[in-house]
């Protein structure tokens, strides 16, 4: 969104805010001027929202709060989604936003908030080309953690998505790596210091040989930022750091639940970006963990994906 707005007015000025826990990812950015985390309570929202002199509020997280505030801080344009009901009053421009069976990614649907500002929805193939993200050298952090350059590095970030029914099995995950040669491929695998004990059994294959790394709780967001490009790809659910692993350019695969209004949304974009999916109908029971949908992505199907990347034979050489 920031992109589309700097190319259609590039003197304007692009404030984004969002949770604490995001704002490091926001800050690196080259389209977002400044990012600003949400505060505590309403009354320093609205606080917060009228010293900055805004023009136009964009209200991509529907949140009634959000409205309330940018309405209080006299905000003299104010744009939402026409689905929310609240919006009618506390909004100066409704939008049609699509529906999420329409099939859209999320990314494009959050571009028709900019359609009061006279900026068409483009592509997911043209948006590839517009997010833009600034760069760190990353030599300090994969010496830290002890990237092999003579081997493909493939990081692992199987984290605890909201969907824990639709998470890929750490057995899984254990069964891809063992089925690699080690002498080609070594392994990273993130996530944050509060699930390195459901981590565990796949951390359980990290010894003295350095095929599979540990960096869990290692990295802040920042730093998983200048990381990913010392790595050749990432292997994920539908996480945050799969989002920016795509956005970043890495080859990045997805492994999602088999329901489209899900897996089409919500897919990674990016030039190297794919996502994985059964067949197998989702259950949509959360007691059911795991679904057999998720169940039905073989490590073969993800083997055979990551080998994709490099234009190999498992057995090794070209293809």
């Amino acid at each position: 969104m920031a992109g589309m707005i700097k190319q259609r007015y590039p003197d304007s000025k692009v404030l984004f805010l969002t949770h604490p826990k995001a704002a490091d990812a926001a800050k690196r950015c080259l389209d977002v001027d400044e990012v600003y985390s949400m505060p505590e309570n309403s009354g320093q929202l609205a606080g917060l929202l009228k010293s900055l002199n805004i023009d136009v509020f964009i209200q991509a997280n529907t949140s009634k709060q959000l409205g309330l505030a940018a309405k209080s801080a006299g905000i003299p344009i104010r744009i939402g989604s026409i689905y929310r009901h609240y919006n009618w009053w506390l909004c100066t421009h409704n939008v049609a936003i699509s529906r999420a069976d329409k099939g859209l990614n999320k990314r494009l649907l959050d571009l028709e908030y900019l359609k009061p500002l006279g900026i068409g929805v483009c592509n997911g193939q043209a948006l590839v080309n517009i997010v833009r993200f600034s760069q760190k050298d990353p030599t300090g952090l994969a010496e830290k953690i002890g990237l092999d350059f003579s081997r493909h590095r493939i990081i692992l970030h199987p984290s605890l998505i909201t969907s824990q029914a639709h998470q890929w099995p750490l057995a899984a995950y254990a069964e891809l790596v063992s089925s690699f040669d080690r002498d080609r491929f070594q392994w990273i695998i993130t996530g944050t210091l509060a699930e390195k004990a459901y981590l565990q059994p796949l951390l359980n294959l990290v010894d003295s040989t350095g095929d599979v790394l540990d960096a869990v709780g290692q990295l802040t967001l920042d730093e998983l930022i200048t990381f990913m490009p010392a790595c050749d790809g990432l292997v994920a659910g539908s996480t945050g750091p799969l989002h920016l692993a795509a956005a970043l350019g890495l080859h990045t695969l997805g492994l999602y639940q088999s329901k489209p209004t899900v897996n089409k949304r919500w897919a990674p974009i990016g030039r190297s970006a794919t996502t994985l999916y059964s067949s197998t109908d989702c259950r949509g029971d959360k007691s059911l963990t795991p679904c057999p949908c998720i169940l039905a992505i073989s490590p073969q199907q993800v083997k055979a994906q990551i080998i994709s990347w490099f234009g190999e034979s498992a057995e090794g050489g070209d293809l």
